[in-house]
């Protein structure tokens, strides 16, 4: 199956309606396949506490270079859990906008990571690029976003609690040598 992947709203951090949606032409039930998130504001304001205070394994600093890994981490979740709720069984291919400019291998290996290892789907190599505002997925982000009402159907109930799953510091492992 082919999706395209875009976000409404320049910077998760400061975009009070930044959503991020994934949709392809091919149909399930006569339906195109569209599904979305828009990023709660509360939830946004957790994350960025807990970060600040080094509560996940992605190190807080002012520089841009650690907050552009830490939005793509997360950027990467919620793309994992979007197609974790449409239970794809085929190959998936991804076109993905290019709103991370610079981080397209950053991007590659998390969705790797975590499409595949934990999610159990097989991925293409997604290709970056510009989407025509022609593009579902690039509609729908806007529209989405825009909802203020909840109005539409396609919207994922992704948690805090989904998001911190990735994010948690690793646990030390130490080996016991005699």
């Amino acid at each position: 199956m082919k999706f395209e992947i875009d976000v409404s709203g320049d910077d998760l951090f400061t975009n009070p309606k930044y959503t991020i949606c994934i949709a392809s032409k091919d149909k399930i039930d006569g339906k195109s396949i569209i599904r979305g998130y828009r990023i709660d504001e509360e939830i946004k304001e957790t994350l960025i506490e807990k970060w600040k205070n080094n509560k996940y394994r992605y190190r807080y600093t002012e520089s841009e270079r650690t907050r552009a890994s830490f939005k793509v981490r997360i950027y990467c979740i919620i793309i994992y859990y979007l197609f974790k709720s449409l239970e794809i069984k085929e190959k998936i291919s991804m076109t993905i906008c290019r709103d991370f400019y610079g981080r397209e291998s950053t991007i590659k290996q998390n969705l790797k990571f975590l499409l595949e290892s934990e999610g159990g789907m097989e991925i293409g190599v997604p290709l970056f690029q510009r989407l025509p505002p022609s593009s579902l997925a690039h509609w729908y982000a806007n529209m989405m976003a825009n909802d203020s009402e909840n109005h539409l159907d396609t919207y994922v109930n992704i948690t805090l609690k989904d998001i911190e799953k990735f994010l948690k510091k690793r646990k030390k492992v130490t080996s016991m040598i005699r």
